[in-house]
């Protein structure tokens, strides 16, 4: 039986002027012991953040049933998500201030937008090169401590004639509270109403191979949907996951009736950005780098064998992809392949770099590490391995995670 992993989310709520509970900011938190932000990658932290209040915990649970939940997005999250699976009318997007305003976010915001989502700027302090993000806002969220008092009173006027409500933030006493609510701020967080609190759950740890298996296959524009239900009922712990994701961001009640079911409800995009995102957040001892340079291999390795020909380009796939087995799983490379039942060519190809596909894969890994003394397939150069590999380099980095 698998063992259960601890997971914890800091919780701080946001009340309007009646003093009533509107909404939470759901905050990264790795343990019960420290309630502050500890220091990770800001797109982890996030990604953390949402799969477990949607998926493991369940929103509801987290916030209730009639609040909204406050999530950071980094520019790396705002600028992939453009089919989000996350429900527009739970989740707010907060917009952090370090962004850099480009004409990407600007498209990945007004795509947000259009579609019904709830945007606040973050910790927004009137500087200038951030002021065109207005016109996407919904809040604007100001840090009172970090704003004189003759600049706030300028520009609040400005911004609620635009229809923009106001947040204050880092409220913590009765006067600043009072200054506020006279100044026309319509919500208000801060130690003055409540220190965030920490939410415990439980989840099951993500299958490693079976979460590659599937950032592999939803990428692939040909793919029949019922290998992607497969390849997800095999493992109890996405089952799980997709299910409650359904569950939360279904717009009527009907009961989901199989896995397959739940996978042509939720639909090919979202399963992409769902999928990219478990990633992200639930391989907790691996660093990505590490996905992303199986990937790399495999689509190497791909590309290569469609011109060497020989074996089935999945084959050449499926040696690339499982190249790095031995690191994600944290046990020997050949007591892992002999486990997956792979075809003899494909066992040589990773154990003994022999064959067709034993060249292709030898090749990547020479690219990789610079290296240009490999031998040469029939027909080709140093060039076009070149271009294959940045080819196979794209379509790491279109997978998003």
């Amino acid at each position: 039986m698998q063992e259960m992993i601890d997971i914890f989310i800091g919780r701080q709520p946001i009340f309007n002027t009646n003093m009533k509970v509107i909404a939470y900011e759901l905050l990264f938190r790795s343990n019960t012991a420290n309630n502050h932000a500890v220091i990770v990658g800001g797109d982890v932290a996030s990604a953390q953040v949402m799969m477990n209040a949607l998926g493991e915990m369940g929103l509801s649970e987290v916030v209730g049933e009639h609040q909204r939940a406050f999530i950071n997005f980094t520019e790396g999250l705002l600028l992939k998500e453009y089919q989000p699976f996350y429900p527009r009318n739970k989740i707010v997007i907060e917009i952090l201030e370090d962004i850099k305003v480009t004409p990407l976010l600007m498209e990945s915001l007004h795509k947000l937008k259009k579609q019904g989502y709830t945007i606040a700027l973050d910790d927004y302090i009137f500087n200038p090169e951030l002021e065109v993000l207005e016109q996407f806002a919904d809040i604007i969220k100001i840090d009172i401590l970090d704003v004189e008092l003759a600049k706030l009173e300028q520009h609040v006027e400005r911004i609620k004639s635009k229809g923009i409500y106001l947040l204050a933030e880092k409220v913590e006493t009765q006067e600043q509270y009072d200054y506020c609510l006279k100044l026309g701020f319509n919500y208000f967080q801060g130690y003055f109403f409540a220190k965030p609190n920490i939410i415990v759950g439980k989840r099951l740890p993500n299958n490693k191979l079976t979460l590659l298996d599937l950032l592999a296959k939803v990428y692939d524009p040909d793919i029949d949907m019922s290998l992607l239900s497969t390849i997800i009922g095999k493992d109890v712990g996405l089952s799980q996951k997709l299910l409650k994701f359904v569950a939360e961001t279904s717009s009527n009640n009907h009961a989901v009736a199989s896995i397959h079911d739940a996978v042509m409800r939720f639909g090919l995009r979202r399963l992409q950005s769902w999928a990219s995102m478990l990633a992200l957040s639930g391989v907790e001892d691996k660093p990505m780098e590490l996905f992303t340079t199986s990937l790399i291999r495999a689509k190497f390795c791909e590309l290569l064998g469609e011109k060497l020909k020989g074996s089935s380009k999945e084959a050449y796939f499926t040696v690339g992809l499982f190249s790095c087995l031995d690191a994600v799983m944290d046990a020997e490379l050949s007591s892992l392949v002999n486990k997956l039942g792979l075809d003899n060519e494909i066992k040589q190809a990773l154990l003994e770099g022999k064959g067709a596909l034993g060249l292709a894969l030898n090749i990547v890994k020479s690219l990789e590490a610079g290296q240009i003394d490999f031998e040469m397939p029939n027909d080709l150069s140093a060039m076009d391995l070149t271009r294959l590999y940045l080819q196979a380099m794209r379509f790491a980095e279109n997978l998003e995670i």
